[in-house]
């Protein structure tokens, strides 16, 4: 998982809690100011997985079985929804040509080409295609090439002197002369489109062109309506549990921590971002460049944000200690499983090493984490959820 904000990159909870959920600090939690200055002091050797603890010690639970939260949003799918989706996600983004007779290339028209791009006579990466549909004017290619193309007659092949402008994205290209060869194939008519004027004729041809088995207007909206709600539920379901963390930090007290534990976080957060980001530059150099801020001002905010997170955890810990659960072996395989896969770890250690100062600390860490996810699922259902949109 690549961390690349400081004010994202210590919302775990994303992973580890599905929301991130930011709880209330207690004014007896020690302060933000003096974890900052024994976190600078810190070796790094230290594991946060390895220091033990009677979480009953620190924490003190409300009535979490009976909390009340409010969301602004309903999640409901409405009709304005659907045809919003479907007008700026689905028509603007396949838009509807259809083949006509014309047979000289005309400003508004849509041509369809086949076209190869050359620099120094050899072929660019992402600079040939095939049965390109360009409508003219639409200003989609570099300067040039659309006008270039007007008067041009079907079948006509056409050679394109072009430079690509100096700020272009791809440096290999950016204010270099290239030549496009292009053949127009055919000359296509852009057809007005919207939900209220879907066709079956358009639902056909959009599954051609994006690989889907859409027959009729029905079916396609049917799917679109499938698929935004349950788009809709997965986003409910992250706020529920969100807010519910954040309702946690304000029912629940966490007296103080651990000693040493949110010192020994936050190095090791230190510490892999170091490893991450700065292999070949000084965290000090990184930070000033990448933010604009002073290391003291990074750790600071590290710490501000790993308090809110140790508190968070250290709440679920001590519901999973109160509801008897424990870890569920083969229910962590699954999620390591799913996690080394939807972020993009090479093996389990990889991602045990990001969350820990050896790959057997990032495990432990992530097993506690996993009891945490445990322990909210058991309550989440018992969360009374009231709807105020009237600001939505």
């Amino acid at each position: 998982m690549k961390k690349t904000a400081v004010a994202l990159v210590l919302c775990m909870s994303i992973m580890a809690f599905g929301a991130c959920g930011k709880t209330n600090a207690d004014s007896n939690i020690e302060s933000t100011e003096a974890a900052t200055e024994e976190a600078t002091e810190q070796s790094g050797t230290t594991s946060s997985a390895d220091i033990e603890y009677n979480v009953n010690e620190y924490v003190t639970l409300g009535d979490y079985k009976n909390m009340e939260v409010t969301l602004d949003n309903d999640y409901a799918v409405t009709d304005e929804i659907l045809t919003n989706y479907i007008n700026n996600n689905v028509i603007s983004t396949c838009p509807y040509y259809v083949e006509s007779d014309k047979q000289t290339v005309e400003n508004g028209d849509v041509a369809n080409i086949d076209y190869e791009g050359l620099l120094d006579g050899e072929a660019f990466d992402g600079g040939t295609a095939q049965d390109y549909d360009l409508e003219i004017g639409s200003g989609s290619f570099i300067d040039g090439f659309e006008d270039g193309l007007i008067g041009a007659n079907v079948g006509e092949e056409k050679e394109l002197n072009l430079t690509f402008p100096e700020n272009y994205t791809s440096t290999d290209l950016a204010g270099k002369a290239v030549v496009f060869k292009v053949k127009v194939n055919s000359i296509k008519q852009k057809q007005d489109m919207s939900y209220d004027t879907l066709t079956d004729d358009y639902v056909a041809y959009l599954s051609d062109k994006v690989g889907a088995s859409y027959q009729t207007v029905d079916e396609l909206i049917a799917d679109i309506r499938a698929y935004l709600e349950q788009t809709a539920s997965s986003s409910k379901s992250k706020a529920i549990r969100s807010a519910a963390l954040e309702k946690l930090g304000e029912i629940c007290t966490v007296d103080k921590f651990p000693e040493g534990l949110l010192e020994a976080r936050v190095q090791e957060y230190i510490d892999t971002y170091t490893e991450q980001y700065c292999k070949d530059t000084t965290l000090e150099d990184y930070i000033s460049k990448q933010y604009g801020i002073t290391v003291d001002e990074f750790k600071s905010q590290i710490t501000s944000e790993m308090q809110e997170e140790v508190k968070t955890q250290m709440i679920l810990e001590a519901i999973a200690e109160a509801e008897d659960i424990k870890l569920d072996e083969d229910g962590f395989k699954n999620y390591v499983s799913g996690l080394v896969s939807n972020y993009g770890y090479d093996t389990e250690d990889t991602l045990y090493k990001n969350y820990g100062t050896t790959a057997e600390a990032g495990k432990k860490y992530l097993q506690k984490i996993y009891v945490c996810n445990q322990a909210l699922d058991s309550i989440i259902d018992s969360v009374k959820v009231s709807y105020d949109t009237t600001d939505s």
